[in-house]
């Protein structure tokens, strides 16, 4: 039930505020920053039980939306690259400076998983886990950065 709930929670209150982050198609507003951050750390807190913060499965069925939207989003990303190699540089430089930027306001809004999930996990010993930023910027790299940087290596900009 709960993961049924943490990919809804994710759908209608978090990924639609991440986009427009993201994207800077509008400026959030401090009331919905606050209200969205609050919304996932509230469904956190209620699988807390009697349980600690940081040992319930809501933050586990949270996190595992993180990856798989990063991957999405930074396809699309690539995708909508122009195919005018001599554009691309200018379009790069805009979408990752976006995107960088972006992705700091996101890795604050979704803070509470790096404090009560991936830095518990960590402590135990677990690795393959990564901070919201990581996962962000791996998404980056592997999907735009490695996909684009052929072509961009092949344009006249930034020559002599």
């Amino acid at each position: 039930m709960a993961q049924g709930e943490a990919q809804e929670v994710w759908e209608t209150d978090l990924k639609p505020n991440i986009i427009q982050i993201l994207t800077g198609s509008e400026p959030l507003t401090y009331a919905t920053y606050s209200t969205v951050y609050s919304t996932g750390l509230n469904f956190i807190l209620k699988g807390k039980g009697k349980r600690k913060i940081d040992n319930n499965d809501n933050c586990k069925y949270l996190y595992a939306q993180v990856e798989p939207f990063f991957a999405e989003y930074t396809g699309s990303i690539c995708a909508a690259a122009p195919s005018n190699d001599s554009a691309l540089p200018a379009y790069y430089d805009v979408e990752w400076d976006r995107f960088s930027g972006g992705t700091s306001i996101v890795d604050r809004l979704l803070d509470y998983l790096n404090k009560h999930y991936v830095s518990r996990l960590r402590a135990e010993g677990k690795t393959g886990l990564q901070t919201i930023r990581n996962v962000a910027f791996n998404s980056w790299k592997t999907n735009v950065f490695d996909a684009l940087s052929p072509r961009l290596e092949n344009t006249d900009a930034g020559k002599p």
